[in-house]
Formats: structure tokens, sequence, C-alpha cells
């Protein structure tokens, strides 16, 4: 997603730099560029890549978007190109995000939104977009999220200014929270997972559970997000879900940041979620580093 976005703005004539945390690959790429193909068209992307920020310095605009478990690791790799007029965006999956990036750059600075576009690598240098879709961000500054926009829209990245970011955030985990693990435990296809009476069922009270704990935290985030679940399950019924490529891959899942996050948050705030505490469970014993997942 992050050479994605990257060669996008690239390519409407933006200056952007990729900031990578691996230096033999900052540097291939920086000599070489990559390939983007799908949706988005077909080219080649000659963007700066650095392995460091100092290299970089101080940006206007900085977007993460790398696994929630990275958030951290990100802010102190991309700190130097953060100065005092910079605005940061998060268009991450997961839960927590945001805040990590608050606490470490300030209220103000931080935007954050959810993005219905897909990509993944067919190799180090090449990128396939699988679809573009809309962008909804806000934040404290409403002035730098119509400008986030502004720039987002002009690569052809459809985006737009939301004010009630908690609620777009949450309203996207969720929808994560209801497919993903359950696609990953079961391998069924997001559509099959609506024809199975049982993994329906527990979409159902997953969805729910999570809906309980974010009305808890004065967060609303829609209208019965069951039937939201549920379409979203329908549209892309032919997908296989990204959490079960990671399994099959070997890296870590998002799972704590997703449903592990709303059984957390859910246990301190007095609503229990004994149903997303146990899918997050289940899909961490699945992978490689933390149980004995066999693809």
């Amino acid at each position: 997603m992050g050479l994605m976005h990257a060669g996008l703005l690239w390519r409407a004539g933006l200056d952007v730099t990729v900031l990578d945390h691996r230096p033999e690959r900052a540097l291939r790429l920086n000599a070489d560029g990559y390939r983007v193909s799908g949706a988005a068209g077909d080219f080649h992307a000659a963007v700066p890549v650095n392995a460091t920020a100092a290299e970089v310095g101080p940006c206007d605009f900085v977007i993460i978007l790398v696994k929630a478990y990275s958030t951290r690791d990100a802010v102190a790799h991309c700190a130097a190109a953060v100065s005092e007029r910079s605005v940061v965006l998060t268009l991450q999956n997961g839960l927590g995000n945001l805040e990590v990036l608050q606490g470490a750059f300030g209220l103000e600075r931080v935007l954050a939104g959810t993005t219905a576009s897909g990509a993944y690598r067919t190799g180090d240098d090449e990128v396939a977009v699988a679809g573009i879709g809309q962008i909804a961000l806000g934040g404290e500054d409403r002035r730098a999220a119509e400008r986030a926009c502004g720039l987002l829209c002009a690569a052809g990245l459809p985006a737009e200014v939301n004010d009630d970011v908690q609620a777009i955030l949450w309203a996207k985990a969720i929808v994560n929270a209801g497919i993903n693990p359950l696609g990953a435990l079961t391998r069924l296809r997001n559509g099959q997972l609506l024809q199975a009476p049982a993994v329906r069922a527990l979409m159902e009270r997953i969805v729910r559970e999570a809906c309980r704990v974010a009305h808890a935290a004065g967060v609303a985030p829609g209208e019965d997000l069951v039937a939201v679940v549920e379409e979203v399950a329908r549209k892309t019924a032919n997908n296989r879900c990204s959490m079960l490529q990671v399994l099959k891959a070997g890296p870590p899942t998002e799972i704590d940041y997703i449903n592990g996050y709303i059984a957390t948050l859910g246990r301190e705030l007095g609503c229990p979620c004994p149903v997303n505490a146990t899918v997050r469970d289940l899909v961490a014993a699945a992978e490689p580093r933390r149980g004995s997942y066999a693809p």
C-alpha cells in the first residue's frame, strides 16, 4: 500500500520519497524503481527510496502505511522527517494507531483515515493494485485534512474529509473483525462465510460485541453494522481474506489490533467480548511465530 500510494503521488508530479526499513531493498529500489500494475494502470515508478529519515529531511506530509504492530517502530524510524510543520496521516488497518501517532507527534498534526483500496506485492520491485477505493480522513485540523484530500485526489485517490474520525476507524475495524479472522481460520472465501450458518452466527456475535465496546468508548460507528459487514462479504464474495494469506506466508497478523484490541478494551470498559477474545487467541495460535500453523 505504501508503494502504491507513493507511485500514484509521484505520477501526479508530487515530490515523494519512500522510507524503507530495509537498507538493502531501499538501495535497490532507489536505483531501479518499481513497477505498478493493475487498477491504477501499468507504469514504472522512479520514486526515491531511502532507509533513514535523516537522508530525507523534514517533509510537509507523511503517510504511515505499515502493519499496526510496526507503528511504534515507524514513529522512531520517521521522526527525523517530521517537523513542527509536518502533517502525519495514518491509513492503516486496526485500532490504536492514531493514539500512538498523536502521542508521538501531537493531536494537531495527526490525521487518520480509512481506504477501500487494495494492493499487494508480486515481488520486491512490483506492486499489483487490486482496486482504487474511497478514502475518508479527518483530524483536529480540518484545513490540514482538506489539503491532504486535495493531494490524494490529484493523484487519482478519491478522498473526502470526515469529521468523526473514531467512527470511521471503528467501522472499518469492525468489518475487518467480522470477516478476516473467520476467513483465516476456516479458509473459506468471504461469500462462503455467509453460507455456513455457524460461521455467520459467529460473525454476528463478533460484530455485536464490537459495537457494544465502541458505544461504551463513546464512539458511534454506524447503524446495523451486522448488515454492513455481511454486505462487504457479499461484495467481496470471491476473495480470500488477507489474514489467511498472512498466516500462510508466515509474518504476524494484525489480530491483536483488531479483535484483540476490541476484546482488551471491552474488558477494561466492563463489556466482555468472549467471541472476539477467542478468535484472537485462535488466530494467534495459528501464527507460525506463536503457534504451529501448517499451510
